[in-house]
């Protein structure tokens, strides 16, 4: 035989295995999930449809947003090709109502063929997401917003013309597409201001999209809820999909990173008070700021400023944090009578957490 016929028999017998296999290879399609929110009012179950292209052994995976691992159902025996449903109650490995939160799916077939995973949480989601029609109603107390699809939201309140912000509304919470509200007195973080009474207010927010196999979970609550007591041994989904880290893009953080400091300021024990129960102050003052003790940790993992606003406008900054943190203020610079203080922990990461109190200067 020819040198080059035998090199082209060859060749061709190669490339019609590598189509032989890739053809028969095992493969999970046509997924999808019903209902996309599991009200545990109106619904007992999310059903997960797909189909196998041969028979294989199948096991649904449910992940939290930390990527650890809160449910599997497996498939009782090889399953046939063709279509398939395989249910989840909602429940965690000790059979309990799951905090209501987003969630994920994972699809994992196995036969001798070898084992394949149909995983979206790395391929779909993450973009930033249009928040539009957002208002104040502050008849109601309401700020109302609409979302286009599934996404997490985080509402911040400021002043404008670069002035601090006042209060994390919504901290990053799930929520599906649609009208959404959100109750809100109007008060600053620490409760100290009625910003109803100002008319610099600033209403402003951001959102990035939930991967397509995510499953919202309610009633919608006011705070990220996990599950606390995890018993069984951790495990995490690993990420299919390496990404260019980007300093701000909160889709790309774990959920434990993720999200606003709470930000406390102390005035001394010692000072007077007016009337109405505001600090008098007079010549240097200590301010001291500190955090509350579950993010003291986190921020040591992300550099930050502390910025100190009087009166809603910039006064100083520290270019390097450090916690507790306390500034001396010499109120020889303010006029005597009423101010008010706002301090911001801006982290370079996007994280921002805000506290205020009043101060009355008097000579």
């Amino acid at each position: 035989m020819p040198k080059n016929n035998f090199f082209k028999k060859t060749n061709l017998f190669f490339f019609l295995c590598f189509f032989s296999l890739s053809v028969s290879a095992l493969s999970i399609q046509h997924v999808s999930h019903q209902p996309k929110y599991l009200d545990f009012k109106a619904h007992t179950k999310v059903v997960v449809s797909y189909t196998l292209d041969e028979p294989a052994n199948v096991e649904l995976k449910i992940y939290d947003d930390r990527e650890i691992l809160i449910n599997s159902i497996s498939s009782s025996g090889l399953q046939k090709k063709g279509l398939h449903t395989v249910i989840w109650k909602g429940d965690d490995f000790k059979g309990r109502h799951v905090p209501a939160e987003a969630y994920k799916y994972v699809l994992r077939a196995s036969n001798s063929s070898g084992q394949v995973e149909h995983d979206l949480s790395d391929f779909t989601g993450g973009q930033q997401s249009h928040v539009f029609q957002l208002e104040w109603d502050k008849k109601n107390k309401l700020i109302k917003f609409k979302l286009r699809k599934p996404s997490r939201i985080n509402v911040r309140v400021g002043l404008k013309n670069n002035g601090p912000l006042m209060n994390t509304l919504f901290d990053w919470l799930a929520r599906g597409h649609g009208a959404h509200e959100i109750n809100w007195d109007g008060f600053d973080s620490s409760g100290v201001f009625d910003l109803n009474k100002m008319d610099n207010i600033e209403i402003y927010a951001q959102a990035f999209a939930l991967s397509e196999n995510s499953i919202l979970v309610g009633p919608d609550e006011n705070e990220v809820k996990l599950i606390d007591d995890i018993s069984w041994k951790k495990e995490r989904r690993v990420r299919k999909k390496a990404v260019k880290p980007s300093m701000k893009d909160h889709s790309q953080q774990y959920i434990e990173n993720r999200g606003d400091f709470k930000v406390n300021v102390v005035l001394p024990d010692n000072l007077k008070q007016t009337t109405d129960g505001v600090a008098i102050v007079s010549d240097i003052v200590p301010i001291r700021f500190s955090l509350d003790a579950k993010d003291n940790q986190r921020i040591l993992n992300d550099r930050y400023e502390p910025i100190l606003f009087i009166d809603g406008k910039y006064f100083v900054e520290n270019e390097v944090g450090f916690f507790p943190m306390t500034w001396n203020l010499d109120t020889s610079l303010l006029s005597e009578g009423e101010h008010y203080l706002t301090i911001n922990l801006r982290g370079y990461n996007g994280h921002l957490g805000s506290a205020s109190a009043k101060i009355f200067v008097q000579r």
